[in-house]
């Protein structure tokens, strides 16, 4: 069952696809990419040297015949014996043509079907010259060796052609040869890829099992000895998310036992005066316990209240993004709203830096209505405790290049040094002067709600003896916005 406030994961939301999937489609196209590419640079190699092994037979043939090639009675004339004929087409999966032909006499001895050199190409064997052809509707490959005759002026030409049968074959067998070593090493890389995915993510499985084994009671960190480096920083943000959330549940549960151990008091004591009234028939002994249950029923309502503003200050409460406002017009138009209290107690109120002087505005980032709630709790705490007669300023400066300054500042009779770090605590109480004009105890939230607002606008609070030499003065510093 999930725990009461923690959403559970929808488990359709989950990644459809595992990582190690991922990173399998990332490896394994550029591997077989890369087979690709071997694949077809071997196919062009094996190509290339079947040709060249059957060209050099070519030439080797064709100067062979040309030495065959003599002169008799001013003629030339090939003496090939039928037994060297046989040996030059025995061959039985390609047919060999032979020519010799006067460059102008024309067909001097062998088949006149070997096609002459093109125009264009043509390539360099030795001394020979290479070209493709056509043979009786077949594709040949000739070999052309040119020949001078001592006592001939005419060039001969000795000419040798070969269907390509055989060599398509033989760079089959070599393509074959490369590419079975080349397919068992992409399957054996393949493997070895998925094998050591498994092995190296198995730990972020183990990270999976220790985490579901976390609860609210039991948050631990994870130990990540085990872990790869680059799984590190998940892990120690994990820690760290476990270690705030371990002591915001602390502070949760110490925050639910101090509020009702706080509001056990009013109520028991609106219990038993309500009681005490039910009872009583005497309009005149009734009244001042109608009273009581009116003042145990307002103190119950004000710690509530304060109960609302000190969990909307919790950082897990808050929601949405920060906004710029200017701190001079919140403070001030915060303020400004005290003061008709401040004069009902007798309390001389003054202000200085406010935006009616001209200042300029000061921005940080946060929020407006919280940060107001802060100013109304220690202009409360002020008029309380500073008594008939006090003297109380509130200012706000620009402390530094970066910072800005709220300055709540009495004259009143203040709070002892060894006091005044308590105070911010919650459930910490003042004592109200007997002149003040409410001398109801107090909460002991007005302060800490201060300090944790504060703290959530990444700024300090400090408690320090008034300006005028006693009282006290509440300074708050703060970070302006930054401007990007």
């Amino acid at each position: 069952m999930a725990d009461a406030g923690i959403p559970a994961v929808d488990a359709a939301k989950r990644p459809a696809v595992s990582l190690r999937s991922q990173l399998l489609t990332r490896l394994l196209p550029p591997l077989l990419a890369l087979f690709a590419v071997s694949g077809t640079l071997s196919y062009f190699g094996a190509s290339h040297y079947a040709d060249l092994v059957h060209d050099r037979w070519l030439v080797d043939s064709a100067e062979a015949l040309a030495q065959r090639v003599t002169l008799s009675r001013g003629t030339p004339s090939l003496d090939l014996p039928e037994a060297a004929r046989q040996i030059l087409q025995w061959d039985t999966d390609d047919t060999t043509w032979y020519e010799v032909r006067g460059l102008r006499s024309g067909h001097i001895a062998g088949y006149p079907l070997v096609p002459a050199a093109p125009s264009t190409g043509v390539q360099r064997l030795r001394q020979a010259s290479m070209y493709p052809g056509w043979i009786s509707g077949a594709r040949v490959r000739v070999a052309s060796v040119p020949l001078q005759l001592d006592g001939f002026a005419e060039p001969i030409e000795v000419r040798v052609a070969e269907t390509l049968r055989k060599r398509q074959s033989l760079a089959a067998e070599l393509l074959l040869s490369v590419l079975l070593p080349q397919i068992a090493l992409v399957v054996l890389a393949g493997g070895v890829i998925w094998y050591s995915l498994r092995r190296a993510l198995s730990p972020i499985g183990q990270l999976a099992q220790a985490l579901e084994a976390q609860t609210h009671h039991s948050l631990e960190p994870i130990d990540d000895g085990a872990l790869p480096a680059e799984v590190a920083p998940l892990t120690q943000a994990m820690n760290d998310l476990l270690v705030r959330l371990r002591d915001a549940l602390a502070a949760q549960r110490h925050f639910i036992a101090d509020a009702a151990h706080q509001l056990r008091t009013p109520l028991t004591a609106l219990k038993l005066h309500a009681d005490e009234a039910a009872r009583e028939s005497d309009p005149q002994r009734l009244r001042p316990l109608v009273i009581e249950v009116q003042r145990a029923a307002d103190r119950a309502v004000r710690l509530s209240s304060q109960l609302l503003t000190l969990a909307r200050a919790e950082p897990s409460a808050r929601v949405g993004e920060p906004v710029r406002f200017d701190l001079r017009a919140t403070v001030f138009d915060a303020a400004s709203r005290w003061v008709p209290q401040a004069l009902a107690a007798g309390i001389d109120i003054g202000f200085l830096g406010g935006p009616q002087e001209g200042g300029a505005p000061i921005i940080i980032s946060g929020d407006p209505d919280l940060f107001a709630e802060a100013i109304h709790n220690l202009l409360d705490n002020a008029i309380k405790y500073a008594g008939r007669g006090a003297g109380l300023t509130v200012s706000v400066a620009m402390s530094g290049p970066h910072t800005a300054q709220v300055r709540i500042d009495d004259n009143g009779p203040g709070i002892p040094r060894q006091d005044r770090r308590r105070v911010l605590e919650r459930f910490n109480r003042g004592r109200a002067t007997d002149d003040a004009a409410d001398r109801s105890p107090g909460i002991g939230l007005g302060l800490a709600i201060v300090a944790e607002i504060v703290r959530a606008h990444e700024g300090s609070v400090s408690i320090v003896t008034g300006s005028s030499g006693k009282g006290v003065c509440v300074v708050i510093d703060l970070p302006l916005a930054d401007l990007t």
